[in-house]
């Protein structure tokens, strides 16, 4: 009996439009200067002045960081944030 598959496979169309919004998407984001990846959503980051290089990447500099900071979600300064009257 043939088996059959619900999932169909990707085309030239479809892979067409994935590459696209991938281009997109890839040149707003941050990324590694070492490894290039896109740190994870509460991942310590470091900057050596303006670059800024992932937990993995950070032991294979000598150097000290000059800052550190924990990468948020997208919708972090997004959020409702509860103010008390004054």
């Amino acid at each position: 009996m043939p088996q059959l598959s619900v999932l169909k496979a990707i085309g030239p169309p479809e892979l067409s439009f994935v590459r696209s919004s991938m281009r997109a998407l890839a040149g707003a984001r941050e990324g590694c200067d070492g490894c290039h990846r896109t740190p994870l959503v509460g991942e310590t980051v470091y900057f050596f002045g303006e670059r800024m290089v992932c937990e993995l990447c950070k032991p294979l500099r000598e150097d000290t960081p000059s800052r550190s900071e924990v990468m948020h979600s997208g919708e972090y300064e997004l959020t409702v944030k509860r103010r008390f009257a004054s």
